[in-house]
């Protein structure tokens, strides 16, 4: 059995996608790893470019060509398709430190948690500066039980695409099956498999290079208001999810995933308090997934309230979204930092 599975989706990466097969086609590593990339239908060569690789590395690279379905489709395929006993998501326009990938590879060979956890960077191609993120607190090579550390240990942070793997059973066991012709179904990535994680371990390597600057990225605020419709589904999903199997989880299974969906809601309140310059539709909007979110998780509303500008925009009816929410919001923020001097 291989070691890792390493999920490449594509589409429309051709000026990408060779850096992002080059980090990983390291020599002493092709016996132990899996490339798998899933082509969603693209328009320009990456298909083209990924058979080259599949021709040149025929143990380790292996081309699934797909009609379009989104991110989602993708990882749904990688799962059902996997042969490596760990499952980690590469995106075709980011890459891997090759030189900590040698070290992360040869401990994975020898791990059996069911959660593996790594750093990564943010690299930001529009002022060339890279941002790492890291979890200070964790201990390099320890193995951690989730149902017992004290949660403060994350410092409010919790476990990402770009710094996951996990054991590929967990994720069939756990059910995941991410929306299709979606975004932001990452946000279901961190949640569903995590309710089948007994066990996590920390390696302090600097693995993932998320690739930052791309206009049509969907975490570009812009674009969060511009896919707004897409948020709601995800978030509307998700609350209904944990809604339904809350019970069921141990506690500290229920905070962790409540830190995700806090964190998530946040997101999308701030697409209609703020950044939606469509005054009218985002306090619709606003109004009606608030009242949503109450008759739903009355639990999940009010720990929104740990949200200063959710807490005094429920209280005016959030009438000041509907006259220019990011006016406000800045109002509200230059009060805080005076209230601070």
């Amino acid at each position: 059995m291989k070691v890792l599975t390493i999920l490449v989706p594509v589409y429309n990466t051709e000026k990408y996608i060779r850096r992002c097969l080059d980090s990983l086609l390291v020599p002493e590593m092709l016996e132990s790893i899996e490339v798998l990339v899933v082509n969603d239908g693209s328009k320009d060569r990456s298909p083209a470019i990924a058979q080259e690789y599949a021709e040149a590395f025929p143990e380790t690279v292996v081309l699934v060509n797909k009609e379009n379905g989104g991110h989602g489709s993708t990882i749904n395929t990688g799962i059902e398709r996997a042969k490596g006993k760990y499952f980690r998501v590469l995106d075709s326009d980011d890459w891997f430190n090759t030189a900590e990938f040698v070290e992360y590879v040869e401990r994975l060979k020898n791990e059996d948690a069911d959660l593996v956890v790594t750093d990564y960077r943010k690299e930001h191609t529009y002022n060339s500066e890279s941002e790492y993120f890291e979890y200070k607190d964790l201990e390099d090579g320890r193995c951690y039980r989730l149902d017992d550390i004290d949660l403060k240990i994350l410092n409010g942070e919790y476990f990402v695409m770009a710094t996951s793997a996990y054991k590929t059973e967990i994720l069939r066991k756990s059910g995941l099956k991410l929306l299709e012709n979606t975004f932001y179904v990452d946000m279901q990535y961190n949640v569903v498999p995590i309710t089948r994680v007994e066990t996590f371990v920390y390696y302090r390597l600097d693995i993932y290079r998320y690739f930052i600057g791309r206009k049509e990225q969907s975490m570009n605020m812009d674009n969060f208001v511009r896919n707004q419709e897409h948020h709601k589904k995800m978030i509307k999903w998700l609350i209904e999810y944990y809604t339904a199997i809350s019970s069921k989880l141990s506690p500290n299974k229920r905070e962790y995933i409540e830190i995700i969906l806090t964190y998530t809601l946040n997101t999308h309140y701030s697409i209609y308090c703020e950044y939606d310059k469509n005054h009218k539709r985002a306090y619709t909007e606003i109004i009606n997934f608030d009242n949503y979110l109450l008759k739903k998780n009355k639990h999940l509303y009010e720990r929104l309230n740990c949200m200063a500008y959710v807490r005094y925009n429920r209280k005016t009816k959030f009438k000041f979204v509907r006259i220019n929410g990011s006016k406000w919001y800045g109002v509200m923020a230059l009060a805080r930092r005076l209230k601070g001097n």
